[in-house]
């Protein structure tokens, strides 16, 4: 009787003696910084980083943060939702080239071309010299034109045959 008492006892001492030496290990928090962080970042050159921290940086160092730099304006924001509109501009286009082949591709021309329209203008918004968003912003309407005259030829067609 008493070996099934102690494997009991231990089976619940065990866990709450293991857990005091578990390590606790820091989750890894990453929050995105507002978009004029990283042009004040990209703006400064290596003689203002110098002024800042009051010495000369070494050859290493000023590698290092160019590097950090040209980083810092890949990782923009406003750049990648200007890339993504352009996304959806090109596949708006492609997809209402296709459409005059494959009819139910104009759906996903007409709704790719309204999302490349609407990112676009909030990516102009938040940087005005973001040239993705501009060219997305003109496939976008040059794709719903596109879809707005190829409704209108059909409807024109349709009522040229007649009902007779």
């Amino acid at each position: 009787m008493r070996t099934p008492t102690a494997l009991i006892l231990c089976a619940l001492l065990l866990p709450s003696i293991l857990n005091g030496a578990r390590v606790n290990t820091p989750q890894e928090r990453t929050t995105e910084p507002r978009g004029n962080i990283y042009q004040d970042f990209v703006s400064l050159k290596i003689k203002d980083v110098q002024k800042l921290i009051g010495r000369k940086m070494t050859v290493r160092e000023k590698i290092s943060f160019l590097m950090l730099k040209h980083l810092a304006k890949k990782k923009s924001p406003a750049a990648t939702q200007g890339q993504t509109a352009l996304g959806f501009g090109i596949a708006a286009v492609t997809m209402l080239i296709l459409g005059l082949f494959i009819p139910y591709m104009i759906i996903g021309a007409l709704i790719a071309g309204i999302l490349a329209v609407v990112l676009g203008s909030v990516a102009k918004k938040q940087d005005p010299s973001d040239k993705k968003a501009y060219a997305a912003t003109l496939l976008g309407w040059i794709t719903l034109g596109g879809i707005a005259l190829i409704i209108i030829l059909a409807i024109a067609i349709i009522s040229a045959w007649g009902w007779y």
